[in-house]
């Protein structure tokens, strides 16, 4: 089946057809503070950025999101994603690289070689732009099943033909980016104990860290303060395109 590429300039409707899209998501991660102020903004801002694949018959298979930002390649933040969608999108300054800050795939099409296809996507519309740089806080795939290993160790981790062994890693590397280090902070989302157990499902009795399906690492529940934190590690890969 054929597939095609539209950016939001050119079929804006398609933005209102994802639900499918986020169901690939854990609930919480759809709770980011940052992404709640700032997503819309790249579709008004840097519409060009933004990209859905359909195929021929008109399903939406996947959305390709990055934007334009002024960052320092050689001091990439510790808020890597809030960062990178917060300052491309309301921060001031001339942008002098693409930071990518979704790949996100129907779940019925993962699996098939799409992930590759829609980095190379962004790619090409950096290139196309002018830009000589892809970053990407990238989010590990494996990692939710090793959520008690520091980021630092599990990105060393590799297959024995030498690859490394995360997936999504793997293919921003097999594409020729450098793997720079983990950002440790790079999204933070928050909610009361009761938000928690609602997005997760779980109940948490007592105050401490807990093991949660489809998070890099432990969630801090504190339930004096009814206040549950994650904290989420990514990865920053660079593509040099020039």
């Amino acid at each position: 089946m054929s597939l095609r590429f539209f950016t939001h300039h050119e079929r804006p409707e398609l933005a209102d057809r994802k639900d499918h899209l986020l169901e690939a998501w854990p609930r919480f991660m759809l709770e980011d503070d940052v992404s709640d102020r700032c997503w819309g903004l790249l579709y008004e801002r840097f519409g060009a950025f933004q990209h859905f694949l359909i195929s021929e018959d008109d399903e939406l298979v996947a959305e390709v999101n990055a934007v334009p930002v002024e960052l320092d390649l050689d001091a990439l933040p510790e808020r890597g994603w809030d960062e990178a969608l917060e300052r491309g999108t309301t921060g001031p300054g001339s942008p002098t690289v693409v930071s990518a800050i979704q790949v996100l795939i129907a779940a019925g099409r993962q699996g098939q070689g799409l992930s590759r296809l829609c980095l190379e996507r962004m790619r090409e519309t950096a290139v196309a732009h002018g830009f000589e740089h892809l970053v990407a806080p990238v989010r590990p795939s494996w990692k939710e099943r090793y959520p008690l290993v520091p980021i630092e160790r599990y990105i060393r981790w590799t297959r024995p033909d030498g690859g490394l062994l995360d997936p999504w890693l793997r293919v921003h590397a097999g594409l020729g980016a450098e793997l720079v280090g983990p950002c440790h902070e790079s999204m933070t989302v928050t909610g009361t104990v009761a938000d928690w157990e609602e997005w997760t499902g779980l109940v948490f009795p007592e105050t401490g860290d807990y093991v949660v399906p489809g998070a890099l690492e432990l969630v801090r529940i504190d339930r004096e303060a009814d206040r549950g934190t994650y904290v989420e590690p990514n990865v920053w890969m660079h593509h040099r395109l020039r």
